[in-house]
């Protein structure tokens, strides 16, 4: 049976090898464009062009020494306020102690952010109308909520890990060498569980933050793999 004595997949019929050509394909962009939402996501973070290791540093661990407030319109929410001189204002005000009396005056600089951060909306539930849910935002930067990493990583493992077992289910019918097979196989599965494991250890050491960046690199060198050598063995590879 196919299962046990894989011919390889270059011998299934063409309307197969179509199919598992496009999921093959499909699943490619899909982790391309995840990549693309890690960039917008986490590049504007150190306020510089380009995604380094102090955006992720920042991301996880946070600033420390720096509020959050500030670390946000010096970072991603930079773009979104109507002036650089409202950003000035605010920093100003959280160098004097960021006190309710001082907020009133303040006000209308965040007048561009309530589209996003007002109370009915609350997007990454931040609120900006009143000087009680800013407050919170004046505490020290500590990076990523634990709550906010957990549903980061729920989410993170329930996408992944049937895309790479499906992945590894078409690679494990080709007519690579099972001592190979079973290296990619373990290797694919290893590397979910570095991509996840290293948010949490840059969440407790900013100094561990480029595992980050190894962690999703060995993601995306397992989907190279397994899309890659499937789609060799579908069409190029000579028949023995």
């Amino acid at each position: 049976m196919l299962w046990q004595e894989p011919t390889g997949l270059g011998k299934i019929s063409t309307g197969f090898k179509l199919g598992l050509t496009a999921f093959l394909i499909v699943a490619g962009i899909g982790y391309l464009l995840g990549f693309a939402n890690i960039w917008l996501t986490y590049s504007p973070v150190d306020g510089k062009p380009g995604l380094s290791i102090a955006d992720v540093r920042i991301a996880f661990y946070g600033s420390r020494g720096v509020t959050a407030l500030q670390k946000a319109i010096d970072g991603p929410m930079k773009e979104y306020l109507a002036s650089e001189a409202d950003g000035v204002r605010i920093k100003d005000w959280i160098s004097a102690g960021g006190k309710e009396s001082g907020f009133a005056d303040l006000k209308g600089a965040f007048t561009s952010c309530l589209a996003c951060h007002s109370k009915d909306v609350k997007t990454a539930g931040v609120a900006l109308e009143d000087y009680a849910s800013v407050s919170p935002l004046l505490a020290q930067d500590a990076g990523m909520p634990i709550s906010r990493l957990v549903t980061l990583s729920h989410i993170h493992v329930l996408a992944t890990l049937p895309l790479i077992f499906l992945l590894c289910l078409v690679f494990s019918f080709s007519r690579f060498g099972n001592p190979f097979k079973g290296a990619v196989v373990v290797f694919s599965f290893a590397s979910i569980v570095l991509d996840i494991g290293s948010w949490w250890l840059a969440k407790a050491s900013g100094s561990l933050a480029v595992l980050v960046l190894l962690g999703g690199l060995c993601l995306a060198a397992a989907f190279l793999v397994l899309i890659v050598l499937s789609l060799y063995d579908i069409w190029l590879r000579k028949a023995d």
